[in-house]
């Protein structure tokens, strides 16, 4: 039997009223103004920006986060307190960009940071109570090999400074304090053999520098300047935040 003007007419009623029961299934508040159950939540001009549950006004369980073109962001686990939060971001290609856990939507412990190119390994950071914690290392995405490693201490530099060249002998030796290069800087050829021999002293250059050619021989000495680079800390916009 073909469908007529008065069944098309109740399937689209019936269709109606289950988008309406849906919409009004979730959103939901107590009396005491909590989010309870599921919610969804959408940018300014309609596309979702993130949906899961909530107990109590805390978020618990499975949540999804999506970029401003549908694309997915971030899938986040809560647990039962809904205070810790286990994280795996997404590049909008759809590679996976960082994995770690928020505590209180501060960064805790270890967070791994990955290419958008292959998902290679790009970085290592420790945190605690939201700030640099412990080791940092950076690595070259090509060969997995670190390129420098760190140390931190409640977000400050603190403790040796060493970096690598890509086939894996050090480029760099030096030791920061309080955020400062300080104490003996040595910088190495890839062969080994010291390039730029001093000392800091709270960050900047002091007494005497020595410079070497490729063989090993002094070039140079006194109070030469150069700057040394140093690699940037890979932060992305993404705290799971529900507000």
């Amino acid at each position: 039997m073909k469908p007529t003007i008065f069944h098309r007419f109740l399937l689209s009623n019936l269709l109606m009223f289950i988008f309406i029961n849906i919409s009004l299934s979730q959103n939901l508040t107590d009396q005491q103004g909590r989010k309870q159950g599921k919610w969804v939540k959408n940018y300014n001009y309609g596309s979702m920006r993130y949906e899961g549950m909530f107990l109590d006004d805390k978020p618990v369980g499975e949540f999804k986060y999506y970029y401003k073109d549908g694309s997915l962001k971030a899938i986040t686990r809560y647990s039962a307190s809904g205070d810790s939060a286990a994280t795996k971001s997404f590049h909008k290609n759809g590679k996976t960009m960082a994995e770690g856990i928020y505590f209180k939507q501060q960064k805790e412990g270890k967070w791994l940071y990955y290419s958008d190119l292959d998902e290679a390994l790009i970085s290592e950071e420790n945190y605690k109570n939201g700030q640099l914690h412990g080791k940092l290392i950076t690595f070259y995405p090509e060969s997995g090999k670190p390129a420098e490693i760190l140390e931190y201490r409640e977000g400050k530099r603190e403790g040796p400074l060493l970096k690598f060249f890509p086939e894996g002998s050090t480029m760099t030796e030096g030791t920061y304090v309080n955020d400062s290069l300080d104490g003996k800087f040595t910088l190495y050829w890839p062969d080994g053999k010291i390039q730029v021999s001093g000392a800091y002293d709270h960050g900047m250059q002091s007494g005497d520098w020595t410079y070497y050619d490729e063989e090993g021989n002094p070039v140079s000495d006194g109070d030469f300047r150069f700057e040394v680079l140093e690699n940037d800390t890979i932060e992305f916009d993404f705290p799971p935040k529900t507000d």
